[in-house]
């Protein structure tokens, strides 16, 4: 059995790190990958590293912004290589067009296809996501699901593939990686090392900070939405620290807007995903238009709030859960959300069980795989 697993941005990377370590521990033969979707150093190679998971056997560089020529490029040269390589399973993890393109091409290539996170619904028929969550899950032989709801979603729309439901990847990458935070702080006592290093100095303990990210196109591609946001946290004169992606700053420096951007908002680079688990860990609450925050919080380690920067999710159980907060984006609205997250953020979260498991659905997956292909 050899596994073709394919990635290509930030997100898929993190929620394939458990598994590709897992397959390395059991020894199941596997070839990695990778788009290069997201082709900044920041939100690729520093994650590889960071993981200590091998480098990419094979590396697709995909600088195109056409959605419609990048899914093409991504598919011909993605069935080139499993053409090449022969697989016996693709397997993909998430909703972008890597995921797309890798999935057609594995099914023209008559190569099954294992879909982790599937079943995830917004019902947001504007969005590229949607598009492609729903046609993967409909070509794919193995579906793995991450809750019950979802599984439900798969199952009213009569999915041809077997369904597994197996939680959520996110929550054992959080907690390898938590693990391993916990065996360097035994090495060095400074907690606010990671914090310090990124210019992060200012803090007087936990709590004191807001922490914000924002990278959807449907958002930041919005000269009105981005103004919306960014006017609403400088007027709320409250501490935000915001990692911010490429892209988002791109469009802040296009629009003009970077002189609306107030004092209290401290913008940093991209960070790794251990300094990305530590800033959740210290901060008051989210903010954020990311779906993998949703997940993140919801871990007993994280257990914060979020202000999730959209009408509606595909994660409805964060919602649930009493973990995110769905916001309309304007200023008048988001302000006043801010304000009631600040005043019930000294409440904390009561402490639940994720709805995305314990951190086991690596293990479930590599079972199921093992069973059916070995």
């Amino acid at each position: 059995m050899t596994i073709a697993i394919i990635t290509g941005t930030r997100p898929e990377i993190i929620k394939m790190y458990p598994i590709m370590k897992l397959f390395d521990s059991r020894a199941i033969d596997y070839k990695y990958i990778h788009t290069g979707q997201h082709y900044d150093y920041n939100l690729f190679l520093k994650f590889i590293e960071e993981f200590e998971i091998r480098k990419p056997d094979i590396c697709i560089s995909a600088d195109i912004s056409n959605p419609v020529n990048q899914v093409a490029n991504f598919m011909e040269r993605i069935g080139f290589v499993i053409n090449e390589i022969h697989p016996s399973l693709v397997l993909v993890e998430g909703d972008t067009n890597s995921v797309l393109a890798g999935a057609l091409a594995a099914l023209k290539s008559n190569i099954p296809i294992a879909h982790i996170e599937s079943g995830l619904r917004s019902n947001d028929w504007k969005t590229v996501e949607e598009h492609n969550r729903k046609i993967v899950d409909h070509i794919s032989d193995i579906l793995f699901s991450p809750t019950d709801d979802s599984t439900k979603n798969l199952q009213k729309e009569h999915v041809h593939g077997d369904i597994h439901t197996v939680g959520n990847t996110v929550i054992d990458a959080i907690n390898l990686c938590l693990a391993k935070e916990g065996t360097y702080s035994n090495k060095n006592t400074n907690t606010n090392v990671t914090l310090e290093s990124l210019g992060i100095d200012h803090l007087d303990g936990d709590h004191e900070f807001i922490l914000v990210t924002m990278h959807r196109s449907e958002n930041v591609d919005d000269i009105n939405i981005l103004r919306q946001v960014i006017m609403a946290l400088s007027d709320s004169n409250l501490r935000y620290i915001f990692p911010m992606h490429p892209h988002t700053l791109k469009r802040i420096q296009e629009y003009g807007l970077s002189n609306h951007i107030g004092k209290g908002i401290k913008i940093i680079e991209p960070v790794g995903y251990s300094d990305f688990l530590r800033l959740l860990r210290k901060c008051k609450f989210v903010i954020s238009d990311s779906g993998g925050v949703q997940e993140e919080i919801t871990s007993p380690q994280i257990n914060k709030r979020s202000l999730v920067l959209r009408d509606c999710t595909e994660r409805p159980e964060s919602v649930e859960s009493g973990h995110s907060v769905l916001c309309k984006i304007e200023h008048k609205t988001i302000l006043e959300q801010i304000k009631i997250l600040e005043m019930n953020s000294s409440k904390g979260m009561t402490s639940v069980m994720s709805p995305y498991g314990s951190g086991d659905a690596a293990v479930k997956i590599a079972e199921i795989l093992e069973k059916k292909y070995s």
